[in-house]
């Protein structure tokens, strides 16, 4: 009882302070004893004030309740995260409505907090994601529904590839997801989106974003596809909602403009999409099927010749391709050692970049994080470079990069690219001339997505944790071999870890000497 009254005289404090003060006069009177005229203007005070108070709690419990609801509701869409915080984070709609709320939702009851007790729910030490990273994910899902054909109908039924993964999405989500990929143009899949939004609007009850809102965005975002005769029949819905909508008058103007356009000179030509980009995004969807006259070449071996080292302890090697020649190298870093790296990585990752080490630069073509590590930085990064000069059939370690660990968020991935440089003075800063070849250790499984593709080999390779690929970027000739354009597939569904080492010309003279035939 006692921190009931407490509580409430807190309520009473905090809520009424300001709007009820005591008058000069009657703070000068201290007869009212001396009457029962007096006495009774007392209890008409005590009786105003209990008044008052049933009012001020009545407003209070409201606004608790509120918070309960609104805890309830945030609550329920991170049931299971504590027990399996990678798999909730690497889902590609949860991970937006996760951003999403953070960036609006508990801003807006962090401020009613602050308002009604004064407390800070939001602290200078929370975390919190910015405009930017709520972009981000837009895009990321955008790819991800470019790269694997998913609908917007689908996923907003809480389905990715066929499997619920997530409760059903409401307007507003649907509207927010539309919105952000817009404001990244990614207007095609915006389209989807908010088409979905206008569509449950017409059942779901109580919306907390209005038609007039989607019609806004989704008119702006058809018209940016082309799409000019749908985006002028909503935006003149938009008109008839608010006919002195300012943004709706210029967007009607620009909208009839594009249509003038098409009708004095023919609707643009679409390009198609290049064949190699068509061939990458089948080679990531697992469409394809390799030729039987190419796999009865390949085979398996223990590899037990490329360091005296491996006569002890062979390596598990597998042939994928036959020309260029790419292993695969089974058992090839221990669980042990795999948390060792990642917990050596966790806190130093940084945003990737593309480019030689002078002229790096951040870019959308290449959406991980990662840290490097010289030999010195651990044992573990030490036995790693050992143990790939044997993978890599005893290159010299002069010659090698530092450890590159990635890790690659939602819808990570790297685009089409070679690892050797077609440059004439290729990664000048380091002197060790051209690439010649790629190790990479798979840290981890991919529950869907993340597979390295190789588009002109028609070959696709999943993620196995403890598993690691090796091939050669260059001909004996020394010349780029553009056979080995590949590419990291964005990551569906999971989590994806690899190490990457990188091993230059220089210095492998005896070990894979030159070929003069300009054809090799």
């Amino acid at each position: 009882m006692v921190a009931t009254a407490e509580l409430l005289l807190l309520m009473l404090a905090i809520l009424t302070l300001g709007s009820y003060t005591v008058s000069a006069e009657t703070q000068n009177r201290t007869e009212f004893y001396t009457s029962t005229v007096g006495m009774e203007r007392l209890l008409q005070s005590e009786l105003a004030i209990l008044d008052r108070l049933d009012t001020i709690i009545a407003k209070s419990e409201a606004e608790i309740a509120l918070l309960k609801r609104e805890r309830d509701r945030l609550r329920a869409d991170v049931a299971g995260a504590k027990q399996n915080p990678i798999a909730y984070v690497s889902n590609p709609i949860r991970a937006f409505l996760m951003t999403k709320r953070l960036l609006l939702d508990y801003r807006d009851i962090d401020a009613r907090v602050r308002r009604g007790v004064g407390v800070e729910l939001i602290d200078a030490w929370t975390a919190l994601p910015g405009v930017d990273d709520l972009q981000g994910v837009a895009e990321g899902l955008s790819r991800l529904q470019e790269v694997y054909k998913m609908k917007a109908a689908e996923l907003a039924k809480g389905k990715v590839n066929g499997e619920r993964v997530v409760r059903e999405l409401s307007v507003e989500e649907c509207y927010w997801i539309g919105r952000a990929m817009a404001q990244g143009a990614c207007f095609r899949n915006a389209n989807q989106w908010f088409r979905e939004a206008l569509d449950r609007l017409e059942v779901e009850e109580a919306c907390e974003v209005s038609r007039f809102e989607i019609l806004d965005y989704y008119s702006h975002s058809l018209s940016q596809v082309g799409r000019y005769e749908e985006a002028l029949e909503l935006t003149n819905e938009l008109l008839e909602i608010n006919s002195t909508f300012v943004g709706g008058i210029a967007k009607k103007k620009v909208i009839e403009g594009g249509l003038d356009h098409i009708e004095r000179n023919g609707r643009k030509r679409k390009l198609p999409k290049p064949a190699i980009i068509k061939l990458y995004e089948k080679l990531c969807r697992g469409d394809y099927e390799r030729p039987v006259e190419v796999t009865s070449q390949l085979f398996c071996r223990y590899e037990t010749s490329a360091t005296p080292f491996l006569r002890l302890a062979p390596l598990k090697l597998e042939v994928i391709n036959l020309d260029p020649m790419i292993v695969v190298y089974h058992a090839a870093v221990s669980d042990r050692e795999i948390a060792k790296l990642i917990e050596l990585a966790r806190p130093l990752i940084k945003r990737s970049a593309v480019g030689d080490t002078k002229n790096e630069q951040i870019s959308k073509i290449r959406i991980s994080q990662n840290a490097w590590f010289e030999d010195e930085h651990d044992p573990i990064v030490e036995t790693l470079n050992q143990r790939s000069r044997d993978m890599a059939g005893g290159l010299r370690e002069p010659s090698y990069e530092m450890l590159q660990v990635n890790n690659y968020g939602l819808g990570g991935f790297y685009s089409i690219h070679y690892d050797w440089s077609p440059s004439a003075n290729p990664f000048p800063n380091k002197g060790l001339g051209n690439r010649i070849a790629t190790l990479m250790f798979y840290l981890s499984d991919v529950q869907e997505g993340g597979s390295t593709v190789f588009p002109r080999l028609n070959l696709a390779v999943r993620p196995r944790k403890g598993t690691a690929i090796f091939w050669y970027n260059l001909h004996r000739n020394g010349k780029g071999d553009k056979k080995t354009l590949h590419a990291a597939c964005p990551v569906l569904i999971g989590s994806k870890w690899v190490a990457n080492k990188w091993i230059h010309e220089r210095h492998q003279e005896f070990v894979r000497p030159c070929e003069l035939d300009p054809k090799k």
